[in-house]
């Protein structure tokens, strides 16, 4: 595992092999319990917090809360009906009476789900036309269709000699934009080299987009960043003054969410095996090598905020596996740096009983060989137990946007797809835990899980007979 490998574990959705194929056919989009509490709680959390104590940063100032899990005693029943709906349609529970699920019933994975609307799209032949679209909302166990005021817009940009062109399609309802593109790519007459573009959300905003240029394929592959003005159709380069030679060997960039500041990443290299990272400033137009930054010889960087980047010291081994990692906070206004999590083992689930550290951007998950968990604030050092849970093979954990909750869920490995047999979820701002046994999803193949909005979770799912298609839509 390179460094490249390792960023993208980062965004941890948890497709099939089957659902990657199909999202790899669509364009890409910021589309990855246990038991009761007992009595002694607190002893137990004080027992997780040895556990950890060589792992921990002096710091008078580090704080241990600790999150008391909790299982519902309500089972979700999940629907499997087999029956082919020749509309969609829509089923509704309480799980608990802290979760909302909602259950689309399909006749295809033609369906997609965003900004709270189902949707269903009609591509061209050749997937570069948008032809038709029909939207519905759900309300009181019916579908209901909607209007939304579609708009079409046109690439049209020469970036290193290249002709990038095609039409995409946007909206804007109740304050957030979506958008649809079908498929871009072209080819040179010899079939040899590929180019293409897509777009990215930029958190917050609806006037503009991300819009990647890119150049060949897999170890290939380079892109180019511009914003994409949405009133205009004015597109503006973001790597002004960059050195060409780094944009060369890079296959892509984080943004700051000031978008002011981008972490670019390069290629793996004979000199450097596991690939380099720079620190781009668009104000100065300036470059800075990751491994300079606090003067610790990072490899790689996350951003917790628009003044504050976690760096990433990993070590690996002859083999070129990466075994641990040191993290530090590093403050960019004053060039101050604080070890918050020293040298820890990195996550394996292949073992009987998997720990290490999972990270998540600026926070990360640290799970002892015991199977005690605690959530680590890789700016503050901070922690936060997760008290009376024990993690076991199988279970997982995926940040939400915002990165203050964390969805928990445990799949059983006997079942097709991902078999998930609880979900939950950690909420680190007010201090709660819960999670609820399912019955019946061994009978749907669920292909894939992740956060829609900082709410909002949902499964792909279809019967085993692949005769009806399901979207489950949990709130929390």
């Amino acid at each position: 595992m390179n460094i490249n490998d390792y960023r993208r574990v980062m965004d941890r959705l948890v497709p099939t092999p089957e659902l990657k194929e199909s999202i790899m056919q669509k364009s890409p989009k910021n589309s990855i319990l246990a038991r009761r509490v007992v009595n002694g709680v607190l002893a137990a959390a004080l027992a997780v917090a040895c556990l950890f104590t060589a792992a921990l940063a002096a710091s008078p100032e580090l704080r241990t809360a600790v999150l008391s899990f909790f299982r519902m005693e309500e089972r979700e029943q999940v629907p499997s009906s087999s029956t082919a709906p020749e509309r969609p349609d829509i089923s509704q529970a309480e799980i608990g009476q802290l979760v909302k699920a909602q259950y689309i019933r399909m006749d295809s994975y033609r369906y997609g789900f965003s900004c709270g609307l189902l949707h269903d799209l009609a591509w061209s032949e050749d997937r570069k036309a948008l032809l038709d679209y029909k939207f519905w909302e759900a309300k009181d166990n019916e579908l209901i269709p909607v209007q939304v005021d579609m708009q079409t817009s046109q690439v049209d940009i020469t970036h290193d000699g290249i002709h990038y062109l095609g039409e995409f399609w946007w909206f804007i309802r109740d304050g957030q934009l979506d958008f649809f593109t079908g498929d871009n790519r072209a080819w040179d007459e010899e079939g040899e080299h590929a180019w293409d573009w897509n777009f990215s959300f930029i958190p917050g905003r609806t006037d503009v987009l991300l819009l990647r240029l890119s150049t060949g394929t897999q170890m290939e592959y380079r892109e180019s960043p511009f914003l994409y003005h949405l009133d205009t159709g004015d597109t503006e380069e973001l790597f002004v003054g960059v050195d060409p030679d780094v944009l060369t060997e890079s296959d892509g960039a984080i943004w700051s969410d000031n978008f002011q500041l981008a972490l670019i990443t390069g290629h793996a290299s004979a000199q450097f095996p596991n690939g380099r990272e720079w620190l781009y400033n668009r104000k100065t137009q300036t470059l800075t090598d990751v491994r300079t930054l606090g003067g610790v010889g990072a490899d790689m960087a996350a951003f917790a905020d628009d003044n504050t980047l976690i760096l990433y010291d990993s070590g690996y081994d002859e083999d070129d596996i990466l075994q641990a990692i040191t993290f530090y906070a590093y403050d960019i206004p004053s060039g101050r740096v604080t070890k918050t999590l020293d040298s820890t083992p990195y996550y394996r689930d292949w073992g009987e009983h998997p720990s290490g550290v999972m990270t998540f951007g600026s926070r990360c998950v640290l799970i002892s060989e015991e199977g005690q968990v605690q959530v680590v604030d890789l700016k503050t050092g901070n922690r936060s137990v997760l008290g009376g849970f024990t993690f076991q093979k199988g279970d997982d954990f995926m940040i939400n946007p915002s990165g203050n909750k964390l969805l928990y869920f445990s799949m059983d490995s006997k079942t097709e797809g991902l078999g998930i047999s609880q979900i939950g979820v950690v909420d680190l701002e007010k201090g709660i835990f819960f999670a609820f046994d399912r019955e019946g999803y061994e009978n749907l193949h669920e292909g894939g899980i992740g956060w829609d909005d900082d709410n909002t979770v949902s499964i792909r799912a279809h019967t085993l007979d692949n005769e009806t298609h399901y979207l489950l839509v949990y709130q929390f």
